[in-house]
């Protein structure tokens, strides 16, 4: 155990050294959330607007695809446990619960017409009163089109107490994790890679430092720089956006680790493969720029087209940023996010495998 601990300092101190790895593992993820920190992308530019359709008739399509075609809506449909749950975490500006006996016709004498409930972020009162206004203007013209007199829907709203979840917020988890993944990857592919292209690892193998230490204490060194870059980022980002952590900074740290972990076993899998340096930023890229896209590092997995939903639901930094995400904003435990605890665990398994089947000391 000496030994690993010696050569994991060592490794360390040679990191540190060499600028070129110290910046792209930290300062660029840390001009990342800068700049789009600062941009605040998350500034008020259109209505996220949850449908619960519990008519599911004609006419509740047809107003539905109304809604969804006005261009400062953006609508999703969901249940509506699920969407009000949505709201609580302010993935939803509003909530729009259509009734089973929503109909766009005249109503009967003495009868009352079909009320839509609409649940309103407390914590979002520009979107609300846009959104509202928007329904108002459907109802009236299509009461005008069906009647020419009286609606044929009438509105009422519900106050919903939610996070109030700005665009930094959302930005800072999806950045620790897109740094776990980048760190765990790269830096590992590039130095292995090397190492075995230069033939340091096959002496290595001729010496009493056992190959198994010599991996442990990539594996350590990687943790410890991992931990020591979350918590550079989030300093950076309590103090420069004021970032509330509502959740346990040490389960960041937890989640953070097991990320580290899954990422590293692709970096090993990556590093036994190449047989050159040149080799590991194509594939590297290949299976890390995706991700930015669809694991929900800028912009919520919402967006994501539904033919590539599956991919981003089942990537493993869809799992990392999601449970960070859920235990910074939300103050959710380990316990509550153990499904992408799960699912890192699974990805873990899988990159070792690959790892075991793949890695050599020496190239062909």
């Amino acid at each position: 155990m000496r030994q690993v601990v010696r050569y994991t300092a060592m490794l360390l101190r040679a990191y540190v050294r060499d600028r070129s790895a110290v910046f792209f593992s930290l300062l660029l993820p840390l001009m990342f959330m800068l700049i789009f920190g600062a941009l605040n992308l998350g500034a008020f530019g259109h209505v996220t607007m949850g449908i619960v359709d519990e008519a599911r008739n004609a006419d509740s399509r047809r107003f539905v695809d109304q809604l969804a075609g006005i261009g400062e809506l953006t609508v999703r449909e969901g249940a509506l446990d699920d969407e009000k749950a949505r709201l609580s975490r302010s993935e939803r500006d509003m909530v729009v619960a259509i009734p089973a006996d929503f109909r766009l016709a005249p109503p009967q004498p003495g009868a009352s017409v079909p009320t839509l409930l609409v649940y309103a972020n407390d914590g979002r009162a520009q979107q609300v009163a846009v959104g509202g206004a928007i329904l108002q203007q459907l109802i009236a013209e299509t009461s005008f089109a069906v009647t020419r007199t009286s609606p044929v829907v009438q509105l009422t709203q519900e106050q919903v107490s939610a996070v109030r979840l700005r665009y930094v917020d959302f930005l800072v988890p999806g950045i620790l994790g897109m740094n776990v993944m980048q760190l765990a990857i790269f830096s590992v592919a590039f130095a292995l890679v090397a190492d075995k292209q230069r033939g340091v690892l096959r002496r290595i193998m001729a010496t009493p430092f056992r190959p198994i230490r010599f991996l442990t204490s990539q594996v350590l060194l990687r943790l410890v720089l991992s931990v020591i870059q979350i918590l550079i980022l989030l300093g950076v980002a309590l103090l420069v956006f004021k970032v509330q952590v509502v959740g346990s900074v040490l389960d960041l740290l937890v989640l953070t680790t097991l990320g580290s972990i899954a990422f590293l076993t692709v970096g090993f899998t990556l590093a036994g493969w190449a047989e050159t340096v040149n080799q590991v930023p194509p594939v590297a890229n290949l299976i890390t720029l995706p991700q930015f896209f669809l694991s929900g590092v800028f912009f919520p997995t919402d967006v994501v087209p539904p033919l590539l939903k599956p991919i981003s639901e089942h990537a493993p930094l869809t799992y990392l940023n999601d449970a960070v995400r859920e235990v910074s904003t939300q103050g959710a435990t380990l316990w509550d996010v153990r499904g992408d605890v799960l699912g890192l665990a699974v990805w873990s398994i899988v990159g070792f495998l690959l790892a075991v089947r793949f890695f050599k000391f020496q190239t062909s």
